[in-house]
């Protein structure tokens, strides 16, 4: 008589299907053990909230994933560095995806919470247009950065060139503030919150770009590298990835109070009326979902003065798949 007759004839078959779950089953460790990501993003402001809501609520762990936020001044840094392979996914501007294609990566965008042009210039009182800036220094945080776009999207509004302007690298967002307060700069590319402070420090809003013909942009993307998604498990984990970003923006869009939260903690902002400012903005610049604007991409070719840009394709610099697997 065999071992599981005997268990049968004794009525023990429930203590056999444990003892079989307990042979096929993961360790603790294989089930338990999340995946790590370092994470960079740019910039500190309130379109990063829905990557800080994700980190702090444990989203990203819901998803069997533990991201590290590291902060690093300029979109354009982090697409070297993911060029690099420094990191798989990372918050970049979506002109960052298409210059690095341009020079031969593999950079693609795979979600988007920023769909429209939402950083504008803030100049000294005295200029009241923008043909007013022609031999002034406008400060961006880097080139090929989302601020840097959105000057040269600026000058296109106003049938003006990239070099009739000089313009300042000041590193990040803060740094460019600093640059227009301290008077070093004439203008500065800014958006929410430091946007909110130029004003209070009488700087005038020159533009608002995102109700302008120029508005649709792939203002901040969620990027990686192709080579690295074509792996099974990195798409599984790419996937995951923007499930968790996906609930981080709804709460971003509709949670006032979760919103000022992590911009108190992250962007180290204690005024309430500027904290609310932001949110009622980004309420209504977030998008429903993550899901990538072709027209975004077309628009930014537009003015992008590079020889390749003009025979480009959108549809080259974006992958919706995962998205729509997710929506699905």
């Amino acid at each position: 008589m065999n071992t599981f007759t005997t268990l049968v004839r004794k009525g023990s078959l429930g203590l056999l299907l444990l003892v079989g779950l307990a042979i096929f089953e993961r360790t603790p460790l294989e089930a338990q053990e999340p995946h790590k990501l370092i994470v960079p993003f740019s910039p500190i402001g309130g379109s990063t909230v829905p990557f800080w809501i994700a980190t702090d609520e444990r989203l990203f762990q819901k998803y069997g994933l533990e991201v590290t936020p590291l902060f690093v001044g300029g979109s354009s840094a982090i697409v070297q560095s993911m060029a690099a392979k420094q990191y798989d996914i990372g918050l970049i501007g979506g002109g960052g995806v298409v210059l690095n294609r341009f020079a031969g990566g593999d950079l693609i965008t795979i979600g988007a919470h920023g769909g429209v042009l939402s950083s504008d210039c803030f100049a000294k009182p005295e200029i009241k247009t923008i043909a007013d800036l022609r031999g002034k220094n406008v400060a961006v945080t880097r080139f090929g950065t989302t601020t840097h776009f959105s000057a040269l999207a600026m000058l296109r509004l106003g049938n003006m060139r990239p070099n009739d302007v000089a313009f300042v690298q000041a590193g990040g967002v803060a740094e460019s503030l600093a640059a227009l307060v301290s008077k070093r700069v004439d203008c500065a590319i800014l958006g929410y919150p430091s946007s909110q402070y130029a004003l209070q420090a009488g700087f005038k809003q020159l533009t608002t770009l995102g109700k302008t013909e120029y508005g649709l942009f792939p203002n901040v993307a969620i990027g990686t590298r192709e080579s690295w998604l074509r792996t099974p498990r990195n798409r599984e984990l790419a996937v995951n990835f923007l499930r968790a970003f996906s609930e981080g923006l709804a709460l971003a869009k509709k949670d006032a109070g979760l919103n000022k939260k992590v911009m108190r903690k992250y962007a180290r902002l204690n005024d309430d009326a500027v904290l609310q400012a932001s949110f009622e903005f980004f309420k209504e610049q977030f998008p429903p979902t993550l899901r990538v604007d072709e027209r975004g991409y077309a628009n930014l070719l537009r003015y992008l003065d590079h020889p390749k840009s003009a025979g480009a394709n959108p549809k080259e610099f974006f992958d919706n798949s995962l998205i729509d697997e997710i929506l699905r």
